[in-house]
């Protein structure tokens, strides 16, 4: 049996179980504490590995483990830990780009959580193995192991965002509606899709450039014909208030008359006999730098910072998995000989892939998950030399991801049976530390499979389903119609400008969720369980979800015009004003409630007030307390919507106030 080591600090339990040597070195500075595994209701049992096992009780209610394409309750699952492309994702594929292992136990209303530090092929089999187990197949004799003591969720996401990092803050515009399409080009068409949208009245904030932009789709390059003048393209797309934002992936294309390549030699992968490790991408024959070595991410952060240097606002990290194609290669080419099945395991680095970690060897098995993790960190510090509103996008990561990026959902698809499961997903990032997430609106996959449904009603749902995500892009495949609203038909693209002007009236609130969450880790979007933990019914609702503490939003999530929608305790109608609770049936497209103590900030400085409350974010405190309004310092206010009477007033305020007093009827 291993030796086992623990220390704690402030309801924090670090637990070295053999030798670990973890894939991230979180810093913890804990005391040596008297507690055995067994007072965590733990244990170990030696295999090919180890597993560490959990009892699991009849009503526990297990949290987290990531992008898990599963109910936000993972109990009765068993859940891979591999980050690969996983391509047409469907419910119940396993696993996908992003693998965190954290989650939480919910054990008679106490919350718990748990962070396995290894970035291997870890299995989580929650109570499907065994029915009164958690396991937990570590494939290493040794794992570094963390607890959070409670007794709330939003305690223990405190607690691990102490640990694995508190969260970026993204820049204001990165909340704004972006456009992406792999790919658009030339410079001439993407400006004159910007115009469209500015005549037709939607707002832009930024347009993402997929790898068609690069000159053989080498890395920090523009492509001759498409973008023959990139400073005056950008100079263009500034003066519409618009940013830029260009894909990077982490494939350098073996090219002996390419200075990157050669700038790089001796910061790439290699296998175990020590030769340079050739895959094949995007570009071709490709090295890949090993960004788990200091040197290499001083060389990539560098080559970031003259990239953006340029006028970049902003970099989008995809295919960092990491993946590469060399298999899948190998198995096209034998198909004609035998049958073969391609899986998103065929995307993945051979095995004899060495990384440097700390300066010691290690396979790539050992330590995958945690590429992007270094990676975004590397693109992080070149960033931060050239602009202080970082924006970071990865399609993978790892625990503590959020240090640096945001990430969205990935290959999404539009059909009808996805609209509940990105619901599912971003929840379950939100609630694994990751707070700035989103997903792909219009569904990134074409044409190319049956459920594939490319209709305008479902590009609405889409808009309507992540109307508060806090990323809020729409992207499509080569060989999908245009998901650009300008494009819809008049009543289909009344309904998303309704979306997109109801967004835009909520961006103050949404910042100063994204605000919190850089300063304490809470998630700004959250399952109904992160607010009313002791409420049985909260756990099962996977199709309606809370924006901070103020709002709950229940999207149409099927081809119905109404809806059931679960209210815990006392909210109003957004809309109407009427006050409701428990279970109703909604029959409005864009069901907004509005929770009693809410105080709320919207655009053009206006107030939204349900009776007794507090807003505070870094700057501003605003009370409410019976009838009056106080600020902690003097604000212009245009007009405060207030709740009397099942019904939303207004007040016209147009001044600068610090306090106001509010007469209601009767």
């Amino acid at each position: 049996m291993p030796m086992i080591k623990i220390f704690e600090k402030d309801g924090i339990y670090q637990i070295k179980i053999g030798d670990p040597f973890p894939p991230v070195e979180f810093p913890f500075q804990g005391e040596i504490s008297s507690k055995s595994l067994q007072d965590f209701d733990m244990r170990v049992e030696e295999g090919n590995g180890i597993i560490l096992v959990k009892p699991l009780e009849v009503r526990d209610h297990v949290l987290g483990l990531g992008e898990k394409a599963f109910e936000l309750d993972r109990k009765r699952g068993r859940y891979v830990m591999y980050n690969v492309d996983a391509g047409a994702y469907n419910k119940y594929s396993d696993p996908l780009y992003v693998n965190i292992p954290f989650f939480m136990v919910v054990r008679k209303g106490i919350a718990t959580g748990y962070f396995v530090n290894s970035a291997s092929k870890l299995i989580f089999d929650v109570g499907r193995e065994r029915y009164d187990e958690i396991r937990i197949y570590v494939p290493e004799k040794a794992v570094e192991l963390f607890v959070f003591e409670g007794p709330s969720v939003e305690r223990v996401l405190e607690k691990y965002s102490q640990v694995t990092g508190m969260p970026s803050l993204p820049p204001e515009w990165a909340f704004g509606y972006m456009i992406s399409r792999y790919s658009y080009y030339p410079d001439t068409h993407i400006l004159e899709l910007l115009d469209l949208l500015s005549r037709d009245g939607f707002p832009l904030s930024a347009v993402f450039l997929d790898i068609d932009f690069m000159d053989q789709f080498k890395l920090f390059t523009w492509h001759p014909k498409r973008f023959p003048d990139p400073a005056r393209f950008l100079e263009q797309v500034h003066s519409r208030g618009v940013k830029v934002i260009t894909i990077v992936d982490h494939s350098v294309r073996v090219d002996q008359g390419y200075e990157i390549f050669k700038s790089g030699l001796g910061y790439y992968c290699e296998t175990r006999d020590g030769d340079l490790f050739v895959g094949k991408l995007w570009p071709g024959n490709c090295v890949y730098p090993d960004f788990f070595r200091e040197d290499t991410r001083k060389w990539w952060s560098d080559l970031v910072e003259k990239w953006m240097r340029q006028g970049i606002d902003g970099i989008w990290l995809d295919m960092n998995e990491p993946t590469d194609f060399t298999e899948l290669h190998r198995l096209r080419q034998h198909k004609g000989d035998f049958q073969v099945k391609e899986s998103p395991f065929s995307y993945t680095f051979p095995d004899n892939v060495v990384h440097r970690v700390r300066n010691r060897k290690v396979n790539h098995t050992t330590v995958r998950n945690a590429y992007p993790y270094y990676e975004a960190m590397a693109t992080y510090e070149g960033m931060k030399r050239v602009r202080d509103d970082v924006f970071i996008l990865s399609r993978s990561g790892y625990a503590g991801i959020q240090r640096f990026a945001g990430v969205w959902t990935g290959d999404n698809t539009a059909s009808w049976e996805q609209l509940r499961l990105q619901i599912q997903l971003v929840l379950g990032l939100s609630i694994s530390g990751v707070p700035y997430v989103g997903m792909d609106i219009g569904g990134f996959q074409g044409r190319e499979f049956p459920e594939v449904d490319n209709s305008p009603e479902i590009l609405v749902r889409h808009f309507q389903l992540a109307m508060f995500f806090p990323f809020f892009r729409t992207h499509k495949n080569k060989d999908g119609p245009d998901s650009e609203p300008v494009f819809l038909p008049t009543k289909h693209k009344e309904r998303v400008r309704r979306v997109i002007e109801t967004r835009y009236r909520f961006l103050p609130y949404l910042y100063s969720l994204a605000v919190e969450a850089h300063e304490t880790g809470h998630p700004i979007i959250r399952p109904l369980f992160y607010e009313f933990q002791e409420d049985e019914n909260a756990y099962r609702m996977d199709d309606e979800y809370l924006v901070g503490r103020f709002l709950l939003y229940a999207p149409l999530v099927g081809r119905e015009k109404t809806r059931d929608v679960y209210l815990p305790g006392k909210w109003a109608d957004f809309w109407t004003g009427e006050v409701k609770e428990g279970w109703i049936e909604s029959t409005d497209e864009l069901p907004i409630f509005v929770r009693e103590g809410s105080v709320i900030p919207l655009s053009h400085d206006d107030l939204l007030v349900f009776n007794d409350g507090r807003f505070k974010s870094r700057d501003m405190e605003i009370e409410s307390r019976e009838g009056e309004i106080r600020l902690s310092k003097p604000s212009y206010l245009r007009s405060v919507i207030y709740h009397d009477n099942d019904q939303w007033n207004t007040i016209e305020v147009n001044s600068t106030v610090s306090s106001l007093k509010i007469k209601k009827e009767g």
